[in-house]
C-alpha cells in the first residue's frame, strides 16, 4: 500500500508478489496441521500423517477468504484505478488508514462498544440484547505495530520517506524483535533506513551502552517493579471486588497513597524497564532504538510530562492527531478541543474501557488547564530552582491522581479509592511498613535518576570514576540475583 501511496500505481509484477505472499502466509500459517508432522531425532526420521495434513476447516475457510480479497482487489485495482487519476495517492491512505484502524478496532474494541451497548439497552429501554461478544483474544502489542505501519504509510505520503520495494525490509521494520510488543514505535524514516544500508559492526562503547541497558531495565522491572506489584495489586484488587464500594478500607489514606506512589513507580519502571531492555538488545545489533523515558516524574507540568513520559506515542499524537486536527493553530477554544481529542483518543489506544476514557479526558483538562495558566517551566517560564522543585512535586501529585484513573477496573473503584483516601485519616502499623517497602525496593532509582536529573545527562556514568561504576555494577548484579521477586509479572504494556 505504501507503494501505491508513493508512486500512485503498483506493476503487475508486483501485484503478482503481494498476492502469492498472502496465499502462501495463509497456507502455511492456517491451513498446514503441524501436529500432523513428526521428527524422530533419534533415528532421523520424518514422517507426516498426510491424512490429517490438510484438514483445518476453518484454515480452508479463511484461505478462501484471502483467495477472494486478493482476486477482487486486483480486478478492483485494474478496471476502477483510471477513476481516481488525480487523488490516487490520498485514496489508497484512506484505504490503509482505514483498514488499518479497522483491525486495530475489531480485536480491541469490539467487545467493549457491544457491552456498552448491551448496558445502555438495559438503562434506557429496559431491554436485553442478544449476546454480541465473540471473546476475542487480543494479539499481544497490536496497537504498537498498528501505530508504528500507519506513520509509515502517512510519512510516504506526506513524501518524508520512500516506499519501500522490498518486503523483507517492511517486514523487518513491522517485526522487529526487540520492540515489536511494547515499542518504542518507530518510524519509518528513522528505523527503516537502518535495514537498507550495511550496519558496521558495534563498536565498544555501543556494546557497553548496550549491555548496561539490558542490565538497568531488567533491574528496574525485576527488582523494582515486580516487587512493588505485591503491595499494588492486592490493594487495587480489593477496591475492584464487588463488595468494597462502601466499605471500609483495608487500609488507612496514608497508606492508600503510599500505595499510589508506589504503582507510578511500578508502571514507570516496568514500562521503561523494558524499552530499556529493547533499546539495549538493539545496540548489540548494531540498530538504534529512539529515547522512549526522560525522567518523566522530574515535570514541573503535563506538556513536559508529554516530552518524557513515552516520547513516541506522545509524539505520535502530537504529528498525525493533533497537528493536522488544527494545533494550536485556531484559536483557543479550537486548541483546547483539539488537546481533549487527542488525549483521548490516545487513552482509548491503551485498551478499551471507560477508565482509559476517562483518564485520557483527565490528561487533555491538565493540558487545557496549564496552557490555559500560561504554565510551562521548561520552555520559556522563568521559574527559580525551589519553585520549580515545588512544581515537580505538586504535578507529581497530580500524575499519582491520574494514574489512579489508569490503573482503576472501573469508575466505581476510582470513587471508592479517593474515598479510602479522604474519608480515613488514620494510620495503622502496615503505614510504615508499607513506605519500608517502597524505599527499600526503590531508593536506587530515586538518587540515581535525581543524579541523571543533575547532569542532564542520562548516562551519568560515564563520567564516573571506574571504583564508582564498579559498585553500581556489583549492586545491580547482586540485586537481580538475591532482590528478583519470585514467579515475576508478565509486562504491563503487554496488555496495549
Amino acid at each position: 500500500m505504501a507503494q501505491l501511496i508513493d508512486e500512485g500505481e503498483i506493476s503487475k509484477k508486483d501485484r503478482i508478489k503481494i498476492t502469492s505472499s498472502l496465499l502462501v502466509s495463509a497456507l502455511v500459517f492456517l491451513v498446514i496441521q503441524y501436529d500432523a508432522i513428526n521428527f524422530d531425532s533419534n533415528i532421523l526420521r520424518l514422517t507426516i500423517d498426510w491424512s490429517n495434513l490438510l484438514v483445518n476447516a476453518l484454515g480452508w475457510q479463511i484461505f478462501a477468504a484471502t483467495l477472494v480479497v486478493v482476486a477482487a482487489a486486483n480486478i478492483i485495482y485494474s478496471r476502477f484505478s483510471g477513476f481516481f487519476k488525480h487523488n490516487k495517492k490520498k485514496v489508497f491512505l484512506f484505504i490503509s488508514i482505514a483498514t488499518n484502524l479497522a483491525i486495530l478496532g475489531f480485536f480491541k474494541y469490539f467487545n467493549f462498544f457491544a457491552d456498552s451497548f448491551v448496558v445502555m439497552s438495559e438503562s434506557l429501554f429496559g431491554y436485553t440484547p442478544g449476546a454480541f461478544t465473540l471473546d476475542i483474544i487480543l494479539p499481544v502489542g497490536i496497537s504498537f505495530y498498528t501505530f508504528q505501519t500507519m506513520s509509515y504509510t502517512i510519512d510516504v505520503y506526506r513524501g518524508e520517506i520512500k516506499a519501500s520495494k522490498k518486503l523483507t525490509e517492511f517486514a523487518a521494520y513491522v517485526s522487529f524483535f526487540p520492540q515489536l510488543v511494547a515499542g518504542p514505535i518507530e518510524r519509518g524514516k528513522l528505523l527503516l533506513p537502518q535495514f537498507q544500508q550495511a550496519r558496521p559492526t558495534p563498536e565498544w562503547s555501543d556494546v557497553r551502552e548496550g549491555v548496561w541497558l539490558i542490565f538497568w531495565g531488567l533491574f528496574k522491572k525485576l527488582v523494582i517493579a515486580d516487587n512493588l506489584a505485591k503491595i499494588v495489586n492486592p490493594t487495587f484488587e480489593y477496591y475492584a471486588s464487588g463488595g468494597s464500594a462502601g466499605a471500609i478500607p483495608p487500609t488507612d489514606s496514608l497508606s492508600l497513597i503510599i500505595v499510589l506512589y508506589a504503582f507510578a513507580l511500578q508502571i514507570y519502571c516496568d514500562f521503561s524497564g523494558y524499552t530499556d531492555i529493547a533499546r539495549g538488545t538493539a545496540k548489540l545489533f548494531g540498530f538504534n532504538l529512539m529515547i522512549n523515558f526522560r525522567l518523566p516524574y522530574f515535570a514541573t507540568d503535563p506538556s513536559s510530562f508529554w516530552r518524557r513520559w513515552h516520547i513516541s506515542l506522545s509524539t505520535w499524537l502530537r504529528d498525525y492527531l493533533y497537528i493536522p486536527l488544527g494545533g494550536n493553530r485556531g484559536g483557543s477554544l479550537l486548541t483546547y478541543r483539539n488537546l481533549m481529542l487527542t488525549m483521548i483518543l490516545g487513552g482509548l489506544w491503551h485498551g478499551a474501557a471507560w477508565t482509559f476514557v476517562i483518564w485520557g479526558f483527565y490528561q487533555g483538562a491538565l493540558l487545557s488547564i496549564y496552557r490555559a495558566l500560561g504554565i510551562d517551566a521548561e520552555m520559556g517560564g522563568n521559574y527559580p530552582q525551589w519553585k520549580k522543585i515545588l512544581m515537580i512535586i505538586f504535578f507529581f501529585q497530580l500524575t499519582c491522581i491520574g494514574w489512579l484513573i489508569f490503573r482503576a477496573e472501573t469508575p466505581e473503584t476510582i470513587v471508592s479509592y479517593l474515598g479510602g483516601i479522604l474519608f480515613n485519616p488514620l494510620t495503622t502499623p502496615e503505614t510504615w511498613e508499607l513506605l519500608k517497602t517502597l524505599l527499600f525496593y526503590s531508593w536506587f532509582l530515586i538518587v540515581f535518576q535525581v543524579l541523571q536529573y543533575k547532569a542532564n545527562n542520562l548516562n551519568p556514568m560515564q563520567n564516573w570514576h571506574w571504583f564508582i561504576r564498579l559498585n553500581i555494577w556489583v549492586y545491580i548484579i547482586m540485586s537481580l540475583l538475591v532482590l528478583a521477586a519470585a514467579g515475576g509479572q508478565e509486562f504491563i504494556y503487554f496488555a496495549f
